[in-house]
């Protein structure tokens, strides 16, 4: 394994790492297959960072520090330069194969400022994973952004992690996305009282798509407008390869700010598919409400979009009671089985 330390009083300093260790890598001073740890020691990393090698990495916090005194941070957008990977503050690329991410803070600073809606010019990504097939795992994440926060491919495990924005800001391609004992918070949109939505599934077909256990989802309750857990596009139908609304939470915990219904349709103008069922769609498991005084009480899923499932006893205990049942399907299996 290639260990380095960075410290953020150079400039571009977890850039400048990763430049180095490439070349070294390129010129055969190390074998290719090197495995890479880097340890960033507190304080703020002012830029962005692109990581598209092969090469397995494990990129943390020096050990007991906390998420908050470490920080990659920056002010990048759609609009600022264009393609995914290049307006994220962090972007894993196809060829970043297995990646591991512990206890530090990534923030996109950028404020939204074009009031016709959720556009793609303010698409404005924390992190990307952009692996179809590959792993991420983060643990003690902190991820912060408004439309977009988080882009998540293929396989990824987020534990013990807190993840905010206002607008669609968990997405993406995913077969199995992961979240476990995670806070996840709808915070107010900066151009006025919007609606919120904080996961927007594009999931691919026949998969688990994204998988809240043990989850809290707060927010910051709007003044006329309402926040939701997850929406749809409207693209999802029997024959696509994506696009399929497919969410579970189970045993979550669940701001009473949130709209009861918990999925946007546009009224049922839009198709949500499939509809929920035990493996796919919309479905959640032992709901928990939370008042704004902090009492806790059971869900009513009556009041549920008419598209979504209440999975049973049965469902949970056949595809959801661990995480070996919710991963097993996955390249995480590996390391469950060790």
């Amino acid at each position: 394994m290639l260990e380095l330390t960075v410290n953020p009083n150079s400039a571009v300093a977890i850039t400048s790492s990763l430049k180095k260790i490439k070349e070294m890598i390129m010129t055969g001073a190390v074998p290719k297959d090197t495995p890479i740890h880097l340890i960033l020691e507190p304080g703020i990393y002012k830029e962005t960072v692109r990581y598209n090698m092969p090469n397995p990495l494990v990129l943390e916090s020096v050990p007991g520090t906390k998420n908050t005194d470490c920080v990659i941070q920056a002010d990048n957008c759609e609009a600022f330069h264009k393609g995914l990977e290049n307006r994220a503050v962090f972007y894993l690329g196809a060829l970043a194969t297995n990646v591991t991410l512990k206890n530090f803070s990534i923030i996109n600073m950028h404020n939204k400022s074009i009031m016709e809606g959720n556009i793609l010019p303010d698409a404005a990504e924390a992190l990307v994973w952009d692996n179809a097939t590959g792993t991420l795992f983060a643990e003690g994440l902190r991820l912060e952004g408004r439309q977009n926060t988080l882009c998540a491919k293929g396989y990824a495990w987020f534990k013990d992690s807190y993840i905010t924005g206002d607008t669609d800001f968990i997405y993406g391609d995913a077969d199995t996305v992961f979240f476990e004992g995670c806070e996840i918070c709808i915070r107010k949109d900066n151009r006025g009282d919007f609606d919120g939505y904080a996961v927007k599934s594009t999931a691919m077909a026949n998969k688990s798509g994204f998988v809240f256990s043990d989850c809290r989802f707060t927010g910051e309750k709007r003044k006329k407008n309402n926040i939701y857990i997850y929406r749809t596009e409207g693209h999802g139908k029997p024959t696509s390869f994506k696009w399929w609304d497919s969410v579970a939470l189970l045993n979550c915990f669940v701001s009473e700010y949130y709209n009861p219904e918990f999925g946007w349709d546009d009224d049922m103008s839009l198709p949500v598919y499939p509809r929920g069922n035990a493996k796919n769609g919309w479905r959640e498991y032992n709901t928990r409400i939370v008042s704004k005084a902090g009492k806790v009480t059971e869900a009513d899923t009556t009041q549920r979009n008419i598209k979504s499932y209440t999975l049973t006893d049965d469902d949970f205990f056949a595809f959801y009671a661990s995480r070996y049942l919710i991963l097993h399907d996955t390249p995480f299996v590996k390391i469950l089985d060790k």
